[in-house]
């Protein structure tokens, strides 16, 4: 197997999907989208819906799975999550079975992947990143962390693409309209990176193989799109990698694939 794409759906805070493909098959990574806007976006990039594999669950917050049981009947595959994740969404919706359940930590194959869920801090229920790979190729996702651990960073080096979290910057958080309590989660531990963590994060996993960076899960009301995309090119040329390609991930619409 050689070149693995992503396709980033969309990202932010309603909604959020990443489809990691070759030219035969590919795995979705959450499904935060209704059906009819997972296909509508697959079909503007040129994506074929029998790429879909399976669906891989990061965490149950409702921008991560409000379209996971219709998207998965649709495309007649199987779901995978951890346990506890499982449990959850099954008990949010009886209708839905996750299919595999995985144990954080522990590699898994599907449809020619090595699947690696590694866990995060994040207020959901034993929530993770992945990494995906095959032998000659790393994708590393990393989209809810309040902060990341050594875990992360571990997991997330020597990645050929990595899609991290830069949700907010903290001048427009500390500014925004949004109550007292919902400012400390987001800047909790177990809340969303901002800006400046990111990039520490970017900074800590960047590698020689390093050829695509994807900022995801960036905030409309306490970011910008143009404030985190150039804090992390500045970050890039400080670290001597003005080569890697960099690109913000909308809400309204898909980022054209980026393959390495």
């Amino acid at each position: 197997m050689g070149s693995i794409g992503v396709t980033v759906l969309g990202s932010g805070s309603k909604g959020n999907a990443i489809l990691v493909h070759n030219d035969r098959s590919g795995l979705l990574v959450d499904a935060g989208f209704s059906l009819k806007e997972t296909r509508k976006r697959m079909a503007q990039m040129g994506l074929c819906e029998s790429l879909v594999k399976g669906i891989l669950v990061t965490h149950e917050h409702v921008d991560h799975v409000c379209g996971l049981r219709v998207c998965a009947n649709h495309f007649q595959v199987p779901i995978y999550a951890s346990r506890l994740c499982a449990d959850h969404l099954h008990i949010k919706d009886a209708k839905l079975r996750v299919n595999v359940i995985f144990t954080p930590g522990e590699e898994f194959a599907v449809a020619g992947f090595k699947i690696l869920p590694f866990s995060v801090q994040h207020d959901a229920v034993e929530p993770v990143g992945y990494v995906l790979s095959t032998s000659s190729r790393r994708v590393g996702i990393a989209m809810d962390l309040g902060q990341f651990g050594q875990m992360a960073e571990y997991q997330l080096r020597s990645c050929d693409t990595l899609a991290l979290e830069s949700n907010h910057d903290l001048d427009l958080l500390a500014a925004s309209n949004r109550p007292w309590r919902l400012k400390q989660r987001i800047l909790g531990s177990h809340g969303h990176l901002s800006n400046v963590q990111s990039q520490e994060l970017l900074s800590r996993t960047i590698s020689n193989n390093t050829q695509n960076l994807l900022l995801v899960h960036i905030s409309r009301e306490c970011n910008t799109y143009e404030l985190a995309e150039q804090g992390a090119r500045e970050k890039l040329q400080d670290l001597g990698r003005g080569d890697v390609s960099l690109q913000a991930a909308k809400q309204d619409e898909a980022l054209p694939t980026v393959w390495a």
